[in-house]
């Protein structure tokens, strides 16, 4: 039993642990449920057919629609990891919340981002005896509003990185480190930008850029700030007791 006369020393350690682990827990949904399931990973070509693009949706109606469930069951876990993030990046140093602010902003827009294309997706599924032209319309909007807004992760992992680099307290939540690795990332994201221009190689939208390479700098930027929180939580624990001691001393 906590001591009821301890001051508060923020949220509950149990909420934070929960809400770090619904990251990862997302991170596998969507990869299971858009590469195992619905075999959309890699997407469709940019330059296919709408013929080609309405057939595949045909032929694999059922798992689409199945991987899709699942992609959609687990989007919403991103919010409590970016809420996480951004609590944590205020409680480090309150000086600093407007960068927090626009990391959870950003990371609020970052899930409409995986939110819509499913939506679309299943639109494109739902009806697949209609128009092919219609099929590969919804198809083109989904890839696109997935690959092509880049720019908010851009924002929101480059706000991150300042506010971990430009954290002066006494004991920073997070490593100087994990600053320069969200710049990185921030930086890895911006290959997603002339997506809207090519149908064709690593700049379209299943190229090694702009695709792959973007999909993996998100898989290793959920798994880091993953365990950089758990890593947080305990460090804010470690405040509480040098803050208890130090006026005793």
């Amino acid at each position: 039993m906590p001591d009821p006369g301890a001051p508060p020393i923020g949220v509950n350690r149990r909420v934070q642990l929960i809400c770090a682990w619904c990251g990862p827990i997302f991170m596998v949904m969507l990869a299971i449920g858009l590469l195992f399931i619905a075999g959309l990973v890699p997407p469709p070509s940019p330059s296919d057919s709408a013929a080609h693009v309405a057939a595949f949706y045909r032929d694999h109606r059922g798992q689409v629609r199945a991987g899709l469930l699942i992609c959609l069951a687990g989007t919403p876990l991103l919010a409590p990891f970016v809420a996480l993030i951004s609590y944590q990046l205020k409680r480090s140093d309150p000086d600093l919340a407007p960068f927090a602010d626009v990391q959870l902003m950003c990371g609020v827009v970052l899930l409409m981002l995986f939110l819509i294309p499913e939506l679309m997706l299943a639109v494109a599924v739902f009806r697949t005896n209609g128009s092919p032209q219609v099929t590969r319309t919804l198809n083109d909007i989904s890839w696109t509003t997935f690959v092509w807004t880049f720019s908010f992760p851009v924002v929101e992992y480059g706000a991150t990185g300042l506010a971990i680099l430009m954290d002066r307290s006494r004991i920073p939540l997070y490593p100087r480190w994990v600053g320069i690795a969200e710049l990185a990332i921030a930086v890895l994201f911006i290959p997603g930008a002339p997506t809207i221009w090519v149908m064709h190689g690593p700049f379209s939208w299943r190229g090694a850029l702009a695709f792959w390479l973007v999909f993996a700098a998100f898989g290793v930027w959920i798994f880091m700030m993953f365990f950089c929180q758990l890593r947080a939580i305990d460090r804010q624990a470690e405040r509480f007791e040098q803050a208890s001691v130090a006026p005793a001393s």
